[in-house]
């Protein structure tokens, strides 16, 4: 069943705060209108944020709950906000932005509710907690705008030895994927084809969010559940609907999956000189490095701030393996370099180090897709 709930949402300055039902078996349903404001949807991913970071620092000051978890959760909140602002700068949109927060802690309990078939195996790196976890990405080139297929998270083991080591389905009621949200299904698809190519069967996927079409359309045969269906019509200046998470706008945070030149994957921010947002939002081409330099902006504050509550200075090596990888690989910085002179260098040599990406990224050799899965 689909319902459109009327007050799903809470209206703030710069944003709708989207809250679902947590007791609901129901999918809510919610029309982006074709014209008018374009529809950008986002995680509040605030909590996974601030864990990470919780994590990530090697030399002392590290988020406590009781401390400056709080506080930190206040900077990253102050971060998006300059996200939303610095997306409102460079998509030009007739009708402006108009951006849906969603809460991801009714999203989460949410999903929860829905888990009640086979074993549920989570593709959501914010839902991994009391499930098993599936560690995959899609996999790029440097830039963002060729993709090489299905491939481990970076430091994952192969995707069919994660597969193979996956407890038993005793009942037989087959495995239930959960996945943060689904556009086009085909990231889904590919790990279904992965099971049932070790032998495993998929009967049930549960997305937070899905994208456009029809909110149960099956997918290989699996029943899709999800928790909210966001859905529109093509306008006169094409789809009026995006998704996207904030995080993957914070270096060191998290980031498209990137091949780098030794052979090895990393994980690098939505913006130059990394990769060219336009290939991964749809905004102009033209606007890339406006946008790059506003990011860089954004990150230098919340950088600064976490330093000051931390009372230390973040540094390269204080960031996760993944995140840092590309910017040793490529030679952007050194391990003991502190983030925010590392941020001033990209700034400053933005042409440059964009042209130096722009070159690997035409020598590089598509991997087989699906090869990074064996």
């Amino acid at each position: 069943m689909i319902r459109a709930v009327p007050g799903h949402h809470l209206a703030h300055p710069d944003h709708h705060l989207v809250r679902p039902d947590p007791g609901s078996d129901v999918t809510t349903r919610i029309e982006a209108p074709a014209t008018g404001a374009f529809t950008i949807v986002m995680r509040d991913d605030t909590s996974y944020c601030v864990r990470t970071l919780g994590r990530a620092p090697a030399g002392g000051g590290t988020v406590s709950p009781g401390g400056s978890a709080p506080a930190v959760a206040e900077a990253y909140r102050a971060f998006q906000r300059d996200l939303r602002d610095a997306l409102r700068t460079v998509v030009p949109r007739p009708g402006g932005l108009r951006f849906h927060l969603v809460d991801a802690h009714h999203l989460e309990l949410a999903v929860r509710r829905r888990v009640t078939g086979g074993p549920p195996v989570s593709l959501d790196p914010l839902l991994d907690r009391a499930v098993r976890p599936l560690r995959v990405s899609r996999g790029f080139l440097l830039g963002g705008r060729r993709q090489v297929g299905l491939v481990p998270r970076p430091g994952a083991a192969p995707i069919r030895d994660q597969i193979a080591s996956l407890p038993p389905d005793p009942a037989g009621r087959g495995y239930t994927l959960i996945e943060d949200d689904i556009a086009t299904g085909g990231t889904v698809a590919a790990v279904i084809r992965l099971f049932q190519d070790t032998g495993r069967r998929v009967r049930h996927v549960i997305p937070g969010i899905r994208l456009g079409g029809s909110a149960h359309s099956p997918i290989l045969g699996a029943a899709v559940d999800p928790v909210l269906h966001y859905r529109t019509a093509a306008g006169p200046d094409g789809p009026a609907l995006e998704l996207l998470d904030p995080r993957n706008f914070l270096l060191g945070l998290s980031g498209l999956v990137v091949r780098l030149p030794d052979g090895t994957w990393g994980r690098t921010p939505y913006w130059l000189p990394f990769v060219r947002t336009s290939a991964r939002l749809g905004s102009p081409a033209g606007a890339d490095r406006e946008f790059a330099v506003l990011m860089l902006e954004a990150n230098a504050r919340f950088v600064a701030r976490v330093d000051h509550l931390l009372r230390r200075t973040l540094r390269v090596a204080d960031l996760r393996p993944d995140a840092r990888r590309p910017l040793l690989s490529l030679g952007m910085a050194e391990p003991g370099e502190p983030v925010r002179s590392v941020l001033r260098k990209l700034q400053a040599g933005m042409d440059s180090w964009s042209e130096l990406i722009a070159e690997v990224e035409e020598r590089s050799t598509d991997v087989p897709a699906g090869s990074a899965a064996r």
